[in-house]
């Protein structure tokens, strides 16, 4: 298994939030008046409005059509936006050009940014690829994250640039007013250091502890994960799977982080099931099993099912857990933390099975030969 959770990629479409306003504001009678008309719609949302603000050349940058704008974009961008509210501080005018000096108040964005982001990474645990989402899944996330937690208000400044036209006082759209009217939300969105590798590793590890046994079958692609041949594998992968939905815990030991060579490392000790004592009462139970009359009329698919029961037997019976030591790496992409998790991580969540197999095979016995044995 390798995997890299927390992908730039992952953001892109929560910037359509963000970076279609196109403010056109125009009055005839003062600069203000064209801020307060433009700012009073964001206050007064509605989802014509909306639909709108999510341009179709976003749109078709996301490879998503005006049909996904669902009731998921619009119910995010109406919490995103419910405490939205504004001040104008001051104006200045010369000749054709004007400033409106206003103060915005909303939600804490950097907070929000933080924690969608590690809701991202919490989803790239699941059984599910966070890269195939939709349009309105991302939304949908957005929402859930803004209807999960709560944030303070905190209130910014921001500059509007206006320009006198034939029509009036027109609005002066920049990158900076579009960060400006959402309180910083894309400079925090790409700020490739806002969320830390101890927070994403705490996040993937409590997500693994939180998996149900099915889940940690998809997430693990178990099908006959020991390759016992029977048709009774099932049994074998769920009793595995039941294993690590009780026993898997983590402690983080260390985290270096070198931001001039854009890598850190994490040190973790993971408690999972010790797979060595389970491997040893498998042992004890094969060699019993190759005792009895029945192991010697067995065919061997009969040998097979069997093993494969006392395979199934040993793992539901465990109660011992051992601590596997493991280094994490992550890049940083210019845009976020990647997290690499390799087969070293996998071998520490089945309970340094790779000890343990290589433990078994040194004192295994071979049932079939064990059988010969019993004929002499």
């Amino acid at each position: 298994m390798n995997r890299k959770y927390f992908s730039a990629s992952l953001l892109l479409i929560l910037l359509l939030l963000v970076m279609p306003f196109s403010l056109g504001g125009c009055s005839k009678d003062s600069p203000k008046r064209a801020v307060k008309k433009e700012l009073n719609l964001i206050k007064e949302l509605d989802e014509s409005t909306i639909k709108a603000f999510v341009s179709y050349e976003d749109m078709m940058s996301s490879h998503s059509s005006s049909s996904d704008v669902g009731i998921e974009t619009t119910e995010a961008v109406k919490r995103f936006f419910q405490n939205f509210d504004y001040k104008i501080k001051s104006s200045s005018v010369e000749d054709k050009k004007a400033t409106v000096h206003v103060e915005i108040t909303n939600l804490d964005t950097r907070a929000l940014a933080k924690d969608i982001c590690l809701a991202l990474v919490k989803k790239g645990t699941g059984s599910g690829s966070s890269e195939n989402m939709t349009l309105n899944s991302y939304f949908a996330l957005l929402g859930d994250v803004l209807s999960e937690n709560t944030y303070d208000l905190v209130t910014t400044e921001a500059d509007i640039k206006l320009l006198k036209t034939e029509d009036g006082w027109l609005i002066q759209n920049t990158d900076q007013l579009e960060d400006d009217l959402v309180s910083g939300f894309i400079t925090y969105l790409k700020d490739p250091y806002l969320v830390t590798p101890e927070e994403i590793i705490n996040v993937v590890m409590e997500g693994l502890k939180e998996k149900s046994p099915d889940q940690w079958k998809s997430y693990l692609n178990m099908h006959d994960i020991f390759a016992t041949y029977s048709k009774d594998y099932e049994k074998v992968d769920h009793a595995l799977a039941e294993q690590l939905s009780k026993c898997i815990s983590y402690k983080i030991l260390s985290v270096q982080e070198d931001q001039a060579e854009k890598s850190a490392t994490a040190t973790l000790s993971i408690t999972s099931l010790d797979m060595e004592r389970v491997l040893k009462h498998y042992q004890d139970l094969l060699i019993h099993y190759a005792a009895t009359s029945k192991s010697l009329r067995a065919s061997s698919s009969e040998l097979a099912d069997e093993t494969a029961a006392l395979l199934a037997q040993a793992l539901t019976e465990n109660t011992d857990t051992t601590d596997t030591e493991v280094t994490i790496h992550f890049t940083n992409n210019g845009s976020s933390w990647e997290i690499q998790l390799n087969e070293d991580f996998t071998n520490a969540l089945l309970g340094n099975a790779g000890a343990a197999i290589q433990a078994f095979q040194n004192g295994s016995v071979d049932v079939s030969d064990s059988v010969s044995d019993t004929e002499q």
